[in-house]
């Protein structure tokens, strides 16, 4: 109430108030004096021409109002002159207001129908992804097998060697903050065990009956893995492997390579190893056989070092793995199989392992 009462413009009120009286005023008194003069005015009686004056007073008074207001006013003379093309404004900016709803509307849809096809494209990349990851593993399975092919190839063609080069003949670890002494002690029941490895890596290829076998070691080589060995704060792993091919003879020697590295526990035992989901659409061994080879590939990816000559990891037994085909066979739901390890394993295994399934 307050606001209206200063934000009035009250001098232009009684301006307008005032004008008005005083030009009522002077129209009565103009005529009332021609009335009693009895002057006529475009030939029309007295009477008449009073009662005209009288209207071109009033006329001059609305004249006047409408004049001042819009002297002093921009929303009067926007009122009396502009009304038309407001009016036309409005109904251009109302229609564009229909466009712009219809066009958000458009809009809105084509965002919906966008989120539908991104959620359909995001479906189609999962499923493509699973794809690729069994084209990847098919193709690897099958690049193993040529591998192993182009092996037994080879081996056909060489059936006078009784042992290739890089053979893993045995392994072992040596712990950091032993002495000399008990390094060149342990290592010489290493190289009894090299010798023994030897003999049965020879007799898985023939029958022939040798009358001696001798593990040739490079004394330089052995001489400077003591030396690492009794020096070392970390766990060491030594491999024995075959240095080249070596045909029969009566007198084999066998010529020892030796390789060593730090030794670094990569899975503690009781730990899953690797865990993988698959639906039952498929033969169980096939997917035993997929499983064990993603298992290998991620222990290596790990640290694991595979034997060079085999590329392999660890070994399960045909009696284990027949068990697990088995348990599978018996399992109609999709499952989860996981491979536990059975003991601590490091850098230079093997992978020994338990195969646990879950519904």
């Amino acid at each position: 109430m307050f606001a209206f009462i200063t934000d009035t413009n009250w001098l232009l009120i009684f301006s307008l108030v005032f004008g008005s009286a005083l030009l009522a005023i002077l129209g009565d008194i103009l005529g009332s004096k021609y009335g009693r003069q009895r002057i006529s005015l475009f030939g029309m009686r007295p009477k008449y021409t009073s009662r005209l004056i009288t209207a071109m007073t009033g006329a001059l008074i609305a004249v006047g109002i409408l004049g001042v207001m819009s002297v002093f006013s921009q929303d009067v003379r926007t009122a009396l002159f502009g009304m038309k093309y407001i009016q036309q404004q409005i109904y251009d900016l109302q229609y564009k207001l229909n466009q712009s709803q219809a066009i958000e509307e458009n809009a809105r849809i084509s965002l919906d129908i966008t989120g539908f096809e991104l959620a359909s494209m995001r479906n189609d990349r999962l499923i493509l992804e699973h794809e690729r990851d069994e084209l990847e593993t098919t193709i690897e399975i099958m690049r193993e097998e040529s591998d192993q092919l182009k092996r037994d190839l080879n081996s056909m063609r060489s059936e006078s060697i009784a042992l290739s080069a890089n053979v893993l003949l045995f392994q072992d670890s040596f712990e950091a903050g032993m002495s000399e002494a008990e390094i060149k002690e342990e290592f010489e029941k290493f190289k009894q065990q090299v010798k023994i490895g030897l003999i049965e890596q020879i007799a898985k290829r023939t029958t022939f009956r040798l009358r001696d076998v001798e593990a040739e070691f490079n004394d330089d080589e052995e001489r400077e893995l003591i030396k690492i060995l009794s020096s070392a704060d970390s766990r060491y792993y030594v491999r024995a492997l075959s240095l080249e091919n070596n045909t029969y003879a009566d007198d084999m020697k066998i010529k020892i390579k030796l390789v060593y590295g730090i030794s670094e526990k990569i899975y503690d035992k009781g730990e899953i190893i690797y865990r993988k989901f698959f639906m039952v659409d498929r033969n169980s061994e096939d997917v035993l056989h997929l499983f064990l080879r993603e298992l290998k590939n991620h222990a290596i990816a790990a640290g694991i070092l595979p034997e060079p000559a085999t590329n392999t990891v660890g070994i399960l037994s045909g009696e284990e793995f027949f068990n697990a085909v088995e348990l599978l066979n018996k399992i109609n739901a999709p499952v989860i199989i996981n491979a536990i390890a059975s003991n601590d394993i490091y850098t230079e295994g093997p992978v020994r392992i338990e195969i646990l399934f879950e519904e």
